[in-house]
């Protein structure tokens, strides 16, 4: 979890704004006829997984000058980020990998992924107000898809940076990294009309090939990032406010050939392009206590094109939740629809090689009740029903041997020959319920528990793989049973929590690559997460420290392979095998082992000009994880092999120099001491083993001194 000062009208901790939410009970609502207008925010209120759930603020963002997905969830236990390159990274939320869990911009998920060796998610810190991180599944209200979790990004509005009397404002910002590179943006905000403001936000990043912390160059880790943001909100009426944002985030540079790996000195980079694009439609409506509704509408496409294989392809996804809140006496009931539609699209843009597209479509209606059962007792339970369908075509070229080289038949015309191929899946449909409690024994020291299941259907494919499935006519959707408790201490000052959990993905689906038979989705298994959380903290008026711990294992069981046998008349044997360690060469897709992991942050207020922090990371390394299970099967390897995942420890600090209230100086150190390690959401090394000399993760940037002057006026 991550904590900050809560000394700041800016600054809240996760524990805090929790406790917050569930104290206040639903009778409050009960209570008002009409709600006021400064009133009309609905209080978010969490219980099952309340007490694993976090928050970043855009303060924290800010004091350690966040770049990219790695810094800003570099000091949340429960969230490890893989790979130094940013259209690289990966988030895995307690070893689960970002495709178990539901990401959203502005309510805008973010959907399937581009290419199997970049991140699916990508966007700018410096556009954030907040980023909310449920850990495991929870809630009905979390959303579609959320079997291992969900990650909400909440941007920033003009509202948000104007005082009460201003009418317009910017902020100009400039960085420079001596490892290696610099940042420059430019915010301009005000309001248009008395109840309307616009905010218009332009970033640009220049980053060249990074040193690690033994100094070395770190190949492909280049790149350029540019970010055009607009967004409009207007008080329609009393108790009715509309936004509307665009968000257009490109990235380019000469990456290698598997971008998440590290390339050879001899290996070439390839020119490759990625985009996205969002708009986002949020309205809410709070009248009275019976009709308390919010909309939204969002599309949004992500595309990546690249000079190897001439190949491009692009996410489509359009769709909408609308939700209402009604206050029946000590209930808080949020009933809602929500419908999504994913489209993929890839082909090759020079020679004709195929186009491919598919399109799922999950619809969900889902109800939360909040119950004030007595003063002490909040209790909480809901369930959800979604429905999956999904459809795929394709038309390939025919390739064919000439001089042995492959080459694109044709016909007497010189026209391509191709072969078309379309099907369907079943509709995947399921009911999924949680039940949870709060007991608070006094208002400082409160109980939790809760259990939540989460269905997932089948997903659009890997664009770049699309073009190479077979058909799995007898898949099952995936299933999710979490289970989690918490004790949570806080008088405001001093800070205890512990929580535990199990989490269970039953059915798992993986996209097994099959050697020549292509890509095959299958149900391989049951994918466990398992750990603990524990957190102490002293919060006082200028000085803060907070120490949490997190334990974690994700692992594979119930795992069936089909190995070689000499021993069997056939030449080959099942086997059953509980306990597999996800390694993420091998499981992309579903997790990643992580170690433990110890954090200390400190925050200290000298004035009210000068701030400064402090924030030591210590992963535990992880030894003889065994590999190769799938190699085994495909007869790329005869025995299974181990690889390490080293531990490492990491200091990072800032200092903020404010000598005015419009100007701001500020110094942050990534990697204090130049440590030369590997993130442990990073591919780990293999390249011990005779054949995989290539397969290694990209080191992570050695230290990096950040200098930043912002003006705002």
């Amino acid at each position: 979890m991550s904590f900050v000062l809560k000394r700041s009208p800016f600054l809240k901790t996760p524990v805090a704004c929790a406790v917050i939410a569930i104290c206040c009970s639903v009778n409050v609502y009960a209570e008002q006829t009409d709600i006021e207008s400064e009133e009309k925010k609905i209080e978010k209120i969490t219980v099952v997984g309340a007490t694993t759930n976090s928050e970043i603020t855009t303060q924290e963002l800010d004091n350690y000058q966040a770049n990219d997905l790695e810094d800003i969830f570099r000091h949340t236990p429960s969230v490890t980020v893989g790979g130094s390159l940013g259209i690289a990274q990966k988030i895995f939320v307690r070893g689960m990998e970002d495709s178990m869990v539901n990401v959203t911009v502005d309510g805008a998920p973010q959907t399937s992924t581009l290419f199997h060796h970049i991140g699916r998610v990508a966007i700018e810190p410096e556009l954030l107000q907040s980023v909310e991180v449920q850990a495991g599944a929870g809630e009905a209200t979390s959303g579609i898809g959320a079997v291992g979790g969900a990650i909400r990004f909440k941007t920033k509005s003009a509202d948000d940076l104007l005082s009460k009397d201003e009418k317009f404002g910017g902020i100009v910002k400039g960085s420079y990294f001596t490892n290696d590179g610099h940042k420059e943006s430019i915010t301009l905000y005000g309001k248009v009309a008395d109840k309307v403001g616009v905010l218009a936000s332009y970033v640009n990043v220049e980053r060249n090939n990074m040193d690690d912390g033994n100094g070395d160059e770190i190949p492909g880790t280049a790149s350029e990032q540019t970010l055009g943001f607009v967004k409009l909100n207007a008080e329609l009426t009393a108790n009715q406010d509309l936004t509307v944002s665009y968000e257009n985030r490109k990235e380019e540079g000469e990456f290698g050939k598997q971008t998440n790996w590290a390339p050879l000195a001899d290996d070439p980079l390839f020119e490759s392009w990625g985009e996205r694009e969002t708009i986002v439609l949020n309205h809410t409506w709070y009248r009275n206590n019976f009709l308390n509704l919010e909309t939204t509408i969002y599309n949004t496409e992500s595309s990546f094109k690249r000079e190897l294989y001439t190949w491009d392809a692009s996410i489509e996804t359009t769709g909408f939740d609308l939700r209402n809140t009604s206050d029946i006496g000590e209930h808080s009931i949020t009933y809602g629809v929500e419908h999504k539609v994913d489209k993929v699209h890839a082909q090759s843009y020079e020679d004709f090689g195929g186009i491919f597209d598919e399109e799922g479509n999950v619809t969900g209606v889902y109800l939360q009740d909040h119950w004030q059962v007595t003063d002490n007792l909040l209790l909480s339970f809901g369930g959800r029903y979604d429905a999956y369908e999904l459809d795929h075509k394709g038309i390939e070229a025919n390739w064919v041997k000439i001089d042995d080289t492959w080459v694109v038949e044709t016909d007497a015309n010189g026209d391509p020959v191709t072969t078309s191929s379309e099907f369907s899946t079943e509709k995947q449909d399921g009911f999924s319920g949680n039940i949870g409690f709060e007991y608070s024994f006094t208002p400082d020291l409160k109980l939790s528990a809760g259990y939540a299941q989460a269905l997932r259907g089948r997903q659009v494919a890997d664009a770049f793989t699309v073009g190479e499935l077979t058909p799995n006519p007898d898949l099952s959707p995936e299933e999710v049973d979490n289970t989690e408790l918490g004790l949570v201490f806080n008088d405001g000052t001093w800070l205890f929590e512990t929580s535990v959990y199990l989490s269970v993905i039953n059915d798992v689906v993986f996209d097994k690559f099959k050697g020549r038979e292509g890509v095959f989705y299958e149900n391989i298994g049951d994918l466990e997460t398992k750990g603990v959380e524990l957190v102490v903290g002293y919060q006082g008026d200028d000085f803060d420290i907070i120490v949490s711990y997190n334990h974690n294992n994700v692992e594979l069981n119930n795992a069936t392979f089909v190995w070689p046998d000499a021993n069997d008349a056939s030449g080959y044997s099942t086997v059953n095998i509980d306990g597999v360690d996800l390694a993420s060469y091998e499981y992309g897709g579903l997790g990643n082992a992580v170690g433990d992991s110890l954090n200390v942050n400190i925050n200290y207020e000298i004035n009210e000009q000068i701030q400064l922090g402090l924030n030591y990371n210590h992963v535990a390394s992880l030894n003889d994880i065994e590999v190769f299970h799938r190699s085994m099967e495909l007869g790329w390897v005869t025995e299974l092999e181990t690889v390490d995942k080293p531990g490492y420890d990491l200091v990072d600090v800032y200092v903020t120099y404010t000598p005015i209230n419009s100007l701001k100086f500020n110094l942050s150190v990534q990697n204090l001491f130049d440590e030369t390690y590997r993130s442990h959401g990073s591919v780990a090394d293999y390249g011990h083993i005779p054949g995989y000399e290539a397969v290694v993760g990209i080191n992570e940037p050695g230290q990096d001194m950040r200098f930043s002057v912002s003006y705002q006026f």
